[in-house]
Parts: structure tokens; sequence; C-alpha cells
């Protein structure tokens, strides 16, 4: 495909999938430019606003509104959805970043719905490091439908709570909490936890889960997190509660070597399926379908 011109809006910070998106973009051989682009993409419900004005003023150009999930836990989220759906009616095409999302969408909106993904950070498997943490939490730990304490209750009852590692922008005031890490040490972090703790709820993809698995470190995910269902496998899953939990962990630990292996295996598909040229790919193949 010639020299396609991308502007990206949304969170373009270092915890923001638009920067991975536009990274993939250029790495490409495309262009990043908000004069009279191709492809506009825009993967925040609070900038779909702004995208659709940058489509008014460049009308030539090819509008997708990319859609992250549905807050159910949000006091207002039928407002919230019904509004974002109205300015989903203005795009060229509608994306979301996995199955399960795009089944809950099609609840509100009746259009076409294509599934892109979302990419994974910069990681990969380093045979070299040792496994010398014991267990990882990567994400927003305050936020209730993450359940973390879960996680902690559960560690409690093995007496191993601080030996929780925990990265992100939320400190729970438990474990041992580094903030936001770059790559370079995420990547690191990865390799070196043999259990990436994903207890929540609700994911629009659960990217702890699949980056655990590509650096080689075993998800444990619940088993009503219906998002988490799409990519690991059953071993994987527990139940919802500290007991389950600590359980799933205590099996884990005794078969350590088999658990990896499969954590392995999964993660060698998802380098390539989550590496974030394939999701400017993925995004380009829509905008091909759609000029062709």
């Amino acid at each position: 495909m010639n020299n396609i011109k991308f502007a990206g809006f949304g969170w373009d910070g270092y915890t923001g999938q638009i920067t991975r998106i536009k990274e993939g973009f250029k790495s490409l051989g495309h262009e990043l430019a908000y004069d009279n682009p191709d492809i506009i993409f825009c993967n925040d419900p609070g900038q779909y606003v702004k995208a659709i004005q940058h489509k008014q003023k460049y009308p030539k150009a090819f509008l997708i509104l990319n859609f992250l999930d549905i807050p159910w836990h949000f006091p207002d989220v039928l407002k919230k959805i019904t509004n974002e759906t109205k300015l989903m009616k203005m795009a060229d095409m509608v994306t979301v970043i996995s199955h399960k999302v795009k089944k809950d969408l099609s609840k509100f909106y009746d259009g076409k719905i294509d599934v892109i993904y979302n990419p994974v950070k910069d990681v990969e498997y380093n045979s070299n490091i040792k496994k010398e943490n014991n267990f990882l939490y990567v994400g927003r730990a305050n936020d209730p439908i993450k359940r973390i304490k879960l996680a902690y209750e559960a560690l409690k009852i093995l007496n191993k709570e601080n030996e929780l590692i925990i990265c992100g922008m939320e400190d729970p005031k438990f474990g041992n909490y580094l903030g936001i890490v770059k790559d370079e040490k995420l990547n690191e972090l990865y390799n070196s936890s043999k259990i990436v703790l994903l207890p929540s709820k609700a994911e629009g993809i659960g990217l702890s889960m699949i980056e655990g698995m590509i650096c080689g470190s075993v998800p444990i995910v619940c088993s009503d997190n219906l998002t988490a269902k799409e990519f690991a496998p059953k071993e994987f899953f527990c139940e919802p509660d500290p007991l389950s939990l600590k359980k799933k962990i205590e099996e884990v630990e005794k078969e350590y070597s088999n658990y990896t292996e499969i954590a392995l295996k999964y993660g060698k598909q998802y380098k390539d399926q989550f590496n974030k040229k394939t999701i400017a790919n993925n995004i380009l193949e829509i905008y091909r379908k759609k000029i062709n």
C-alpha cells in the first residue's frame, strides 16, 4: 500500500494505546500527519468529537472510531453509551478491541463493527532472566472492577501478601508498589515473575495476561471475566473468590513447568497477533477494503 497519512486521537501518553498504534504505522513506513490525513483513528470516546471535527475539516479522510469497553459498573453507563453510539453513526467504521466488547456494543449500536485488538507493550521472552519474583499485578489497582483485593486476600491466606509486585498509576497501599515503569523494566518484571494475577471481573482485553504469557509468566484469571476466555486457556482460570484463587496458585506452583509451557505456547502466537505493526496492518486492512 502506498504511503498513508495517519492521524491518531486518544490518550497519547506512555500508558495510552494510541502511542503504540502510531509507532506501528511509522514502523511500516507510513506518515503521522494531521494535515489532510487518509485515516483518522480515535480510540478515546472523550475525543470522538475532536476526531469528528477533524473529519469535517478533511471530508475525504476515512474516520474510524475505536471503542475500548463498556464500564458496566458506572452509575451513568447507559447515558454514556447512548451519547457515544450517537457519535459512532458519524464514523466510516466502528472498531472494538475484543469480541466480548463487540457483543456488548452490539446491544446499543446496530452498525457494522470490526475487531482490531490493542497492541501489547514492547515485551518478549528472555530465557536468561530467572523467575525470582512470585506474583505480579499490572494495571489500575484502585478500580473496583479490577478486584485486586481478591488477589491480596488469597495471598494473605498463603502468607505471601508481601511477595506481590504492583505496577500502574494507582497505589493500593499494599504489596510492593513500583508505580508506572518503562517497557524495559516491565519486560524484566514479566520475565522474572512466575505468576501474573488478573482477578478482574471485566476487561476490554486484559493486556497484562497476554504480555505475561509472551514472557513465559503464568496468568491466573477469574471465570467471570468473559473477555479473558477469548485469550487464556481453561488451565489458567479459577472462581472469583480468595479460596479458589489460593487453590489455583498452589496448583500452578506445584506443576509450574507444565503451566509455563502452556503460557509460552500461547505467548508465541500473541507476540505476533498483538504486535503494534500487526494492529496497524489490521487498521490498514479495514481502510483498504472500504476504499477498493
